[in-house]
C-alpha cells in the first residue's frame, strides 16, 4: 500500500437478525425476505413463485427407561411372524431357567430380544438347533442334517451385535447376553471348544468391568442403572455357575466371587442360598484341583490341611443355614420348592464327601462315606423321578444338574448296588450339562465298573490295588473332533471314546499303571 493514499471508507453491512422460516425462494437467492403470506415483497415485485415449508414442530421431550417385566399369563408376549421366538417363550425359556426361576432366560433375554436384533436372533437360532437336537435324538443313526435357518439366524445375530459394539463400544449388557446364547448354542451341537471360546469373552468382559471399579470385587462403570442391575442379578450369577461346570470338567477360569461377610447372615431364600453354595462349590473345587495331586504325591503339608478345615466349616455352615432357612419358610406357609431343594442338596453332598477325601492318596477313603451317597443318590432320584411317567430326558441344561455328581458317585462309591443306581441315573440326566455329555459320562462309568469289579463275585468292595485313581472321562480321539456343521447330532451320536485309566497296582507307594481304552458309543 502507497503511503498517503486517500481510502474510501469500507463498506459493511447492515446487520440484521437471521431467521430460517423465510420463503424456500428468498432461501435460495440468499436474500432477506419479509416473510409476508401467502406471497413475500420480494417474490411479488419479482414476480417469481413464493412457496414456504411447512415447519415441524418439535415434540415434547420424554424420558425412556427401559423396564425389565417377566411375561405373564396376562400379559403375553407375542412375536410376530417368528416361530423361533414364539418356540422360545413357550418352550424353552422356563426349561432353561431350571427349578429356581432365575429369570434369566425367560425374562432378561425375552424382553431384550424386543430391543436387540442380535438377541433376537441369537434366540431363534436356538430355538431351531434345540428341536434339531430332539429329532437326533428319536433317530436311529444318532443325528439330522442341520436346519440351514439356524446357521442364518446365528450369522444374522453376530453381523448385528458386531454393528452394536462399534455404535455403542461401552455397552456391556447385550454383549454378555450374547456370550451366554453363543455359548448355549454351542452347548446344544456339543461343540466343546468354540463354546469354552464365548464363555472365556464373557469372562474377559466382566474382568474388564471389574478392573474399572472403584471398589472390587464389586461391579462399578457408566453402565445404565438397569444394566448393572441387571447384570449384578442374571448375568453374574450365570457364569458364576459356569465356572463350576467349567472347572468340573477341567477347563479352569478366573473365580467370580471373593468370600464376603455376608457368608455369616442368614440366607434370604433359595436364590440366594444356591448363590453362596456355588461361591463355595468354586473355590472347594479349586482348592482339590491343586490338592489331589499333591495327595497322590504324599506332599499335603499342614497349610492344606487347614485350607480344607477351613473350607470343610463353610460348607457345613452354608448346610445349617440353610436348614434354618427351610424352617422359617415353612413356618410362615411358603414352604421351598421340594425340587429346588433337592438340587441343592445333591451338590452340597457331593462336594462334602470330595472336601474329605481330597487330601488322601488311597481311593478306599471314599468307604467311610457310603451313607452320604446314598442321600445324594436319593436326593437326585426325587428330582430325576425314574419309572414315574418317564419321557425323553431334557437334551440341554446350561445350569449344574445331577449329571456330575452321579457321575463321581458311579466312579467312587464302590458299594456295587449303590453305584450302579446312580449309573442308571446318569441315563435320566439331560442329555447335556453344559461342557458335559451325558451319554459319554455313562459309558465311561459303566467301563469303569467293569474294570474295577472284574473279579468279584458282585458283592464285596475292590481292594486298593484294583481300583482306578481320578476322575477318568473319556472324549473323543483328536483325529475324530473336526467338527461337521452340515448335521446336528446327538449327544449319543456313534463312535469311539478314548479313555486313559491309571492304577496303582503294587500298592500306594508303587509305580502307575496307565490303561487306554477305546469305548465304543
Amino acid at each position: 500500500m502507497t503511503p498517503g493514499l486517500d481510502l474510501a471508507p469500507k463498506r459493511t453491512r447492515e446487520s440484521t437478525s437471521k431467521v430460517r422460516t423465510g420463503c424456500s425462494t428468498c432461501k435460495a437467492r440468499r436474500v432477506k425476505c419479509d416473510e409476508s403470506k401467502p406471497i413475500c415483497r420480494r417474490c411479488a415485485i419479482g414476480g417469481r413463485k413464493c412457496e414456504y415449508n411447512i415447519a415441524r414442530t418439535a415434540p415434547p421431550p420424554r424420558n425412556v427407561v427401559t423396564v425389565y417385566l417377566p411375561p405373564t399369563q396376562s400379559q403375553p408376549v407375542f412375536f410376530v411372524n417368528d416361530r423361533g421366538l414364539d418356540f422360545f417363550h413357550q418352550n424353552l425359556a422356563a426349561k432353561l431357567d431350571g427349578q429356581f426361576d432365575s429369570k434369566f432366560w425367560s425374562k432378561l433375554v425375552l424382553q431384550l430380544s424386543h430391543s436387540e436384533p442380535s438377541i433376537r436372533h441369537a434366540v431363534s437360532a436356538i430355538s431351531v438347533i434345540y428341536q434339531d437336537v430332539e429329532s437326533s435324538l428319536r433317530h436311529p443313526a444318532g443325528y439330522v442334517n442341520a436346519n440351514p435357518e439356524a446357521q442364518q439366524e446365528w450369522n444374522t445375530a453376530v453381523k448385528s451385535l458386531s454393528a452394536r459394539i462399534q455404535a455403542h463400544p461401552n455397552s456391556n449388557l447385550v454383549p454378555l447376553v450374547c456370550c451366554l446364547l453363543f455359548t448355549c448354542i454351542e452347548f446344544l451341537r456339543g461343540n466343546v471348544e468354540s463354546s469354552m471360546l464365548h464363555v472365556q469373552s464373557g469372562f474377559n468382559i466382566l474382568a474388564t468391568l471389574r478392573r474399572n471399579s472403584d471398589a472390587a470385587p464389586d461391579l462399578g462403570s457408566n453402565l445404565l442403572p438397569n444394566d448393572l442391575k441387571a447384570i449384578e442379578d442374571h448375568i453374574v450369577p450365570m457364569f458364576s455357575r459356569l465356572n463350576v461346570l467349567c472347572s468340573l470338567a477341567g477347563r479352569i477360569t478366573l473365580p467370580m466371587y471373593a468370600p464376603t461377610a455376608k457368608e455369616d447372615s442368614a440366607q434370604e431364600d433359595l436364590t440366594d442360598s444356591r448363590r453362596r453354595l456355588v461361591e463355595i462349590l468354586d473355590t472347594c473345587i479349586r482348592f482339590i484341583g491343586e490338592a489331589s495331586p499333591k495327595a497322590a504325591m504324599f506332599q499335603i503339608d499342614i497349610d492344606d490341611l487347614f485350607e480344607q478345615i477351613k473350607l470343610q466349616t463353610r460348607l457345613d455352615a452354608w448346610c445349617n443355614q440353610l436348614n434354618e432357612l427351610l424352617e422359617r419358610m415353612q413356618a410362615a406357609g411358603n414352604p421351598a420348592k421340594q425340587d429346588a431343594v433337592n438340587l441343592l442338596l445333591v451338590q452340597y453332598k457331593v462336594i462334602y464327601i470330595w472336601m474329605r477325601v481330597c487330601t488322601t492318596a488311597g481311593e478306599t477313603a471314599t468307604d467311610s462315606y457310603h451313607t452320604d451317597f446314598e442321600e445324594l443318590v436319593h436326593y437326585a432320584e426325587q428330582i430325576a423321578k425314574p419309572g414315574v411317567g418317564m419321557a425323553t430326558p431334557q437334551p440341554l441344561s446350561f445350569d449344574i444338574q445331577i449329571l456330575a455328581p452321579l457321575y463321581y458317585t458311579a466312579l467312587k462309591c464302590r458299594h456295587p448296588a449303590l453305584r450302579r443306581r446312580a449309573l442308571e441315573m446318569l441315563q435320566l440326566a439331560p442329555r447335556r450339562e453344559a461342557l458335559w455329555n451325558a451319554h459319554h459320562a455313562y459309558v465311561t462309568a459303566k467301563r469303569v465298573i467293569e474294570l474295577e469289579e472284574g473279579h468279584l463275585n458282585g458283592q464285596e468292595l475292590p481292594d486298593e490295588t484294583s481300583r482306578l485313581h481320578g476322575l477318568p472321562m473319556g472324549e473323543m480321539p483328536f483325529d475324530f473332533r473336526k467338527f461337521d456343521h452340515s448335521i446336528v447330532p446327538s449327544p449319543a451320536y456313534p463312535g469311539t471314546l478314548e479313555a486313559v485309566f491309571r492304577t496303582k497296582p503294587w500298592g500306594l507307594l508303587g509305580e502307575w499303571q496307565t490303561i487306554t481304552e477305546y469305548i465304543k458309543l
